[in-house]
């Protein structure tokens, strides 16, 4: 299938995700036209090290400057009405996660791009990292199905809020953990009759669930301490941890004897070790120094805009996140 020219993009929300999404951008050989942030000195800063024009108003950079997809990494607020203005004036989207604040929002702007052969991605770069390709990889060659899955989060993007923001930033980090097991495991939707919710406290999510016949629980934590991000598949034929933070796997064998019993700790230790160190070379090499996943998802949805094909994450992939992320809020407690 022909593919376009080089494609042209507007970063809207010229913050730290904003500089992220412009540095992957141009790594990935887009032209950035235009950067736009009502705090326009941001906005020309970021032009300033990327490219482009700067604007304090969207509107303006759709009339003064030329594009054919937006990166919105703005906050959540803002997401329906510029997602909607961007759509509208037939540009595909690049959103940060959580697309809208509600299931019937994100179905709405998914018709909206549907109906205009338009791409509308979610920014769930978990989902493409390097150790969630090498589990995948690990994973399809075994012959059963896991034990159990874990997710185990603990973040600091909780200071300095106030108690009542607290269970809304867990809501904002929960389709990480969600959108992996729809990578992983795409065989089934996410199913929302099986979620049980505890919030002990404000920023403390517990969730648990069955996802094709397998137990997972999800631990998101904005009080925990030191922050930690990471993924754990039990299976009989040996356990894979998955720093989550860094991008990286670690394959744990599933022989038994008192002597592997002794040297557990250190053989994991080691492993670790030169899975990061790996991981740290390669991702120097590729030029990622943070967010890995971030560039091979956008790059996929820069050859799906080029090809006009189907982009990384499905139209039912983003509904079943949207799905479970409303239902697990509404039992949050007030």
């Amino acid at each position: 299938m022909h593919e376009r020219e080089q494609l042209t993009v507007a970063i809207v929300g010229a913050g730290l995700m904003g500089n992220w999404h412009a540095h992957a951008a141009r790594k990935n050989g887009a032209t950035i036209t235009a950067i736009v942030d009502p705090d326009l000195d941001a906005a020309k800063v970021l032009a300033a090290r990327y490219g482009g024009r700067a604007f304090a108003d969207f509107e303006q950079a759709l009339e003064h400057s030329r594009f054919d997809t937006v990166h919105l990494c703005t906050p959540l607020n803002t997401h329906v009405l510029l997602a909607k203005q961007a759509l509208t004036a037939r540009k595909h989207l690049i959103m940060e996660k959580p697309v809208a604040p509600t299931r019937n929002e994100v179905t709405e702007l998914l018709d909206l791009a549907a109906g205009q052969n338009l791409l509308l991605c979610p920014v769930h770069q978990f989902a493409f990292q390097h150790g969630i390709v090498s589990v995948k990889n690990e994973l399809a060659r075994r012959s059963s199905g896991p034990l159990a899955v874990t997710f185990d989060f603990a973040s600091a993007g909780g200071v300095g809020r106030q108690a009542h923001e607290l269970n809304r930033i867990l809501i904002e980090i929960l389709p990480h953990p969600l959108s992996v097991l729809s990578e992983v495991w795409p065989e089934a939707p996410l199913e929302k009759e099986s979620w049980c919710v505890d919030n002990p406290r404000a920023g403390e999510l517990f969730a648990y669930c069955h996802h094709q016949g397998f137990p997972v629980s999800i631990k998101l934590s904005l009080n925990a301490r030191p922050t930690q991000c990471k993924m754990t598949v039990y299976h009989e034929q040996g356990a894979l941890h998955v720093n989550l933070f860094h991008g990286f796997a670690v394959f744990e064998s599933p022989a038994v004897s008192r002597f592997r019993k002794i040297i557990s700790p250190f053989s994991l230790s080691l492993k670790t070790l030169f899975a990061a160190t790996g991981n740290l070379l390669r991702r120097s090499l590729n030029r990622e120094p943070a967010y890995p996943g971030l560039r091979s998802l956008i790059a996929q949805c820069y050859q799906s805009i080029k090809t006009s094909t189907h982009g990384p994450i499905t139209r039912d992939d983003c509904i079943a996140v949207a799905t479970i992320s409303e239902l697990v809020e509404h039992k949050l407690s007030p």
